[in-house]
């Protein structure tokens, strides 16, 4: 008797699993398209500018156009950029991978995806209630799984903005600012301070804020607070230990090859190396000078 509910019981799922396919209301897409994790994060960073409103923890905020292409991506260890949607509007949200198989979970709602790398996954969404949702990495991922969360608010109006401290200013419109007489970044020379405020930007937008951070609390890597002009213990190539002041040359080398000496304590963790032009390393150090 047992045997024979058992056998019921299976193929009533089956074939009941083959009617929610049809007829359910939360199937996820079939549209998979193949990418590379350069190309990806190329199409991320071009979105982020034109949508960008501000930055939360170090991450970009974006919000993006209803029933307009958004982009998400994971990496060794954040989901980035933040999204802020709008109640009852659909959206197309690309998901891909920088590094290594990530999971996608949306809590407390449950939904659940798998996020690879060559992947760009496209979902058809539309959020039904407004509020602040978590997206959690739920497969290991190395070392700073537990930290890798990221946000979706929803909001109804622009009004609810303000509990969550954004401003709809972008960041093409605030970086037009921060570059002296033009409407671009390079189209003129940049003062210390204005360089400064491009390598915040490029902080949140180059992941930088995944592994390091400005408010002196460990991640995965070594603190930008008080850094520049401090005396660090560094472990080189070859095993061998020695101390080095962290000054402009430093920090560019370490920019551009930073598995070559590696800040005592973080010896094991690898480093990755971030494509950005010479400008924009200069930026970078610009902003580290000023993380006091």
């Amino acid at each position: 008797m047992w045997v024979l509910l058992s056998l019921a019981l299976c193929l009533m799922l089956f074939f009941w699993m083959i009617a929610w396919h049809v007829w359910g209301n939360q199937n996820p897409s079939s549209v998979t398209y193949r990418t590379k994790p350069k190309e990806f994060v190329a199409m991320v960073e071009a979105f982020t500018k034109k949508y960008m409103i501000g930055t939360d923890n170090g991450v970009p905020v974006v919000m993006p156009d209803p029933k307009k292409d958004v982009f998400m991506l994971g990496e060794q260890w954040r989901w980035t950029p933040v999204l802020v949607l709008q109640k009852g509007e659909w959206y197309k949200i690309h998901l891909s991978s920088k590094d290594v198989m990530h999971g996608f979970s949306i809590q407390p709602v449950n939904m659940n995806f798998m996020v690879y790398p060559d992947y760009d996954y496209v979902l058809n969404f539309k959020p039904t209630e407004a509020g602040d949702f978590k997206v959690v990495c739920n497969e290991f991922c190395g070392i700073g799984h537990h930290q890798m969360l990221g946000r979706i608010v929803v909001i109804e109006n622009d009004e609810d903005l303000k509990k969550y401290n954004y401003d709809k200013t972008s960041l093409t419109e605030r970086m037009a600012k921060v570059a002296a007489g033009g409407t671009a970044v390079t189209a003129a020379p940049m003062s210390e301070t204005e360089m400064a405020t491009a390598g915040k930007e490029l902080f949140s937008l180059k992941a930088c804020s995944a592994c390091h951070t400005i408010d002196g609390k460990k991640l995965v890597a070594p603190t930008w607070k008080g850094v520049f002009g401090s005396e660090e213990e560094v472990m080189d190539e070859q095993g061998n230990y020695s101390k080095v002041t962290v000054n402009e040359e430093y920090l560019r080398e370490s920019i551009r090859f930073p598995e070559k000496k590696k800040v005592k304590g973080y010896e094991k963790i690898p480093m990755t190396v971030v494509p950005l032009t010479d400008a924009e390393v200069e930026q970078l150090i610009a902003f580290i000078k000023t993380v006091r």
